[in-house]
């Protein structure tokens, strides 16, 4: 827990735009990850993180697990994080604006940017997948094709 706290974490409050959600999830997961914290620790570490209105919803969210189990898991955590984060209407907006993205005005780095930007919430897209790799492609224009 020192070491989580000399990160100096910023708490997640709500409220917060969901590219923010998902970039506080991810750094989260990479501390869990770096330090092989435990299922234990990662739920201890969850709940020192949680403010305001998010606070408030883990805590009714969490109680059919802890009625259940006496403990709320990370996956748990995370399963109703994106369904509150990451609604399926977000992702098929986000789904359509990836699809139909094309570089048109913005610069390469630009239309990189936003490609990789939407892929997060498009499930059906394997980020590494040469699919993917096809579609950036067809989004440049034509004389950078």
């Amino acid at each position: 827990m020192n070491r989580f706290i000399q990160m100096s974490p910023k708490p997640l409050v709500g409220g917060e735009a969901p590219g923010f959600a998902e970039d506080w999830r991810q750094r989260l997961e990479n501390f869990f990850r770096v330090y092989q914290c435990t299922k234990e620790q990662k739920t201890e570490t969850l709940c020192f993180l949680l403010e305001g209105n998010v606070r408030k919803w883990w805590r009714s969210t969490s109680t059919p697990f802890i009625e259940a189990r006496g403990v709320a898991t990370w996956t748990e955590f995370r399963n109703s994080f994106e369904k509150l984060n990451f609604p399926p209407s977000l992702r098929q907006s986000k789904a359509s604006e990836l699809l139909s993205l094309r570089e048109g005005t913005m610069t390469i780095d630009e239309y990189q940017q936003k490609f990789i930007e939407l892929l997060p919430y498009c499930s059906q897209f394997d980020s590494s997948s040469e699919v993917n790799y096809d579609m950036f492609l067809q989004g440049l224009n034509p004389e950078i094709y």
